[in-house]
This record gives C-alpha cells, sequence and structure tokens, in this order.
C-alpha cells in the first residue's frame, strides 16, 4: 500500500494517515495542479445551484464540482452541458455529488445544477492545470454514513504522480470556531505535505476539501476521521491523472 497524508480540522475532526517523505502539498511528483477555486453561498429551498470560475478557466484544464444538498427528498440533479458524474454519495440528510469536466474555450464560466425539487444547497468547484487529455479522473470512491467514524475509501491509482483529492461533508448546522485555518500556523504538530483546499466549517452546513500527492501507483490510506460522529457525513476520494508532459519525480 503506497501511503501518503492527509490533515485537516474542520470543527472538531481531524483526518489522518501516514506521510510518505518525498510528497509535499506543492506538486514535487508531477502531478496535476489545483490553480483555483470558489464556493457557491448556502441557499435554502433553491432549485438551482451556479459555480462561477470568473474569467480563469482556460481550455486544456479540468473542473471538479462539489455540489452539496441537504434534507428533504432526494430529486434529480440536472447538471450543465459536458459535466458527468464522477461519483455521488448521500444519507437521509446530506447529499454530495462529484462531477467533472473538461474545460473547453466556449465554455461558460457560470455553469449551474438544478434540481427537480426545492432543496438546501451549496458547493465549490476546483480548477486543474497539468492534467491528462479527455477524462482527467482516475479512480474514485464515495461513502457516507450516520454517526459512526467519517471515513473517505481508498482508491487504487492506476499510474504514478497522481493527485489524490479528498471531499468531505456532514449535516452539522451550528457554528463552532476551528482549532485550524490554515492549519500550519495554528497546529505546528501538521505534517509538512498537508495542503487544504477549502474549509467551510463556519457555513450553515460544515464542508472541506483537502489535496495531496501520491507519488508511485497504489491503493492510498483510508481518510478517517479521528472523533465519532453524532451526525451523517458525506466522504470521497478522487484521483486526478498527471498530463501527458509531467514526468514524476523519484523523491
Amino acid at each position: 500500500m503506497i501511503r501518503y497524508a492527509f490533515l485537516a480540522v474542520a470543527a472538531t475532526f481531524i483526518a489522518s494517515c501516514n506521510s510518505a517523505p518525498s510528497q509535499t502539498p506543492e506538486n514535487a511528483v508531477g502531478g496535476a495542479n489545483l490553480v483555483s477555486s470558489a464556493t457557491a453561498p448556502f441557499k435554502t429551498g433553491t432549485t438551482s445551484l451556479t459555480l462561477d470560475w470568473s474569467s480563469k478557466a482556460k481550455a486544456g484544464q479540468f473542473a471538479i464540482a462539489d455540489v452539496l444538498s441537504y434534507g428533504g427528498p432526494k430529486p434529480t440533479i440536472n447538471a450543465p452541458a459536458g459535466w458527468l458524474p464522477i461519483c455521488e454519495s448521500s444519507t437521509k440528510t446530506t447529499r454530495q455529488s462529484l462531477y467533472g469536466h473538461a474545460i473547453q474555450a466556449s465554455d461558460p464560466s457560470t455553469p449551474t445544477w438544478t434540481f427537480s425539487e426545492p432543496v438546501d444547497a451549496q458547493g465549490a468547484i476546483l480548477l486543474l492545470d497539468n492534467v491528462a487529455g479527455g477524462w482527467a479522473v482516475d479512480v474514485s470512491s464515495c461513502t457516507a454514513g450516520e454517526n459512526g467514524t467519517l471515513t473517505a475509501k481508498p482508491v487504487a491509482t492506476t499510474i504514478d504522480g497522481d493527485l489524490i483529492l479528498a471531499f468531505n461533508a456532514t449535516d452539522f448546522g451550528a457554528y463552532r470556531a476551528t482549532a485550524c485555518t490554515g492549519c500550519g500556523a495554528l497546529n505546528p504538530t501538521l505534517p509538512p505535505d498537508v495542503s487544504v483546499v477549502i474549509n467551510q466549517e463556519s457555513t450553515a452546513r460544515e464542508y472541506w476539501i483537502l489535496q495531496n500527492y501520491q507519488n508511485q501507483m497504489g491503493e492510498t490510506e483510508p481518510l478517517e476521521s479521528s472523533a465519532p460522529q453524532i451526525y451523517n457525513w458525506v466522504a470521497a476520494q478522487v484521483a486526478i491523472k498527471r498530463g501527458a508532459a509531467a514526468t514524476p519525480s523519484n523523491g
């Protein structure tokens, strides 16, 4: 099993695995690069969610949308043209739907997802560069649970140098000050290869996104919270393939 590290605190959550010495958040292994991210605020009783990447997207990049919806029935989600599902997980209160899209020059900067029935919703969009052409997702896993331990199941990458992204959310609805905003500055015990992309524990419903790299292909570690959960949760790991011109480092 190839080991990598994720470590972030979102409210009372701590997710951790063992760290490989050659891995860093700055892409030392020739993998894809996260170039920007944006969030859509929490909306109640909405039938649509728009994720705005403004003018930052360029043809040849790859985008991932994290669409989060809460409560009520499980409606049909209609994705924008060209956006394909990566994986989805849901509980009776929380649903996480991940989509991917190879960006074209003619793409609108504000893709919109629609719901067949009103739901509470929020989300995020990530732009990735230096990715494999076409469908850049190598492998993915989505899982969900009620109480217990938040766990994103491992994936088995098929090439060296994958970017590993973790998407996690809960239905917890009250603000709690985080022990880790920016992580390293407030918690010097965190390993240097940790990178927190988005940390939204102060929203009406918590979610957070992490990243790291895996220098050699193989199975990742499961991503687990250190504390039992008292609410419903969803979690995912998504591995992104590097572009053909990139050469992974040997460490």
